[in-house]
């Protein structure tokens, strides 16, 4: 009997071992894109200047074009997809799926999904940015 019950407590020892270790991954994959990038688009005309964009940690993100604020939204991520929705000021209404990588300090992302009004975002996303913060 004491050894069933050394085994049901090891059992559930390892489980909320394990249950932490994939909660505390998560948690860091979810930061993981979190800073300040820019890029600057020459072309197309309507989408020129430069861009930055500034993910938080709590994931919200904002948009500026050569420093005015276009929109803010909020996203999810893991270590190599991030999902951009409710975006607000740009006339974006849909989500955005796509996958990112990192190389040192430039991030490049690739359109996995994004909404037909969102167009002009997928654009600006093909673009290389540079991690400044």
């Amino acid at each position: 009997m004491v050894h069933v019950v050394r085994q049901r407590s090891l059992i559930v020892v390892v489980a909320a071992v394990a249950g932490a270790i994939a909660v505390s991954s998560v948690a860091l994959a979810a930061g993981g894109i979190s800073g300040t990038y820019t890029t600057t688009i020459k072309s197309p005309a309507q989408l020129k200047g430069r861009w930055v964009l500034t993910f938080a940690q709590g994931g919200s993100y904002t948009v500026a074009v050569n420093g005015q604020a276009v929109a803010r939204g909020k996203y999810t991520s893991t270590a190599r997809t991030i999902t951009l929705h409710r975006e607000q000021g740009s006339g974006c209404t849909g989500a955005g799926m796509y996958s990112w990588k990192r190389s040192g300090t430039t991030v490049s992302f690739t359109r996995k999904r994004e909404s037909a009004s969102c167009q002009a975002r997928a654009v600006v996303l093909a673009h290389r940015f540079t991690q400044v913060r």
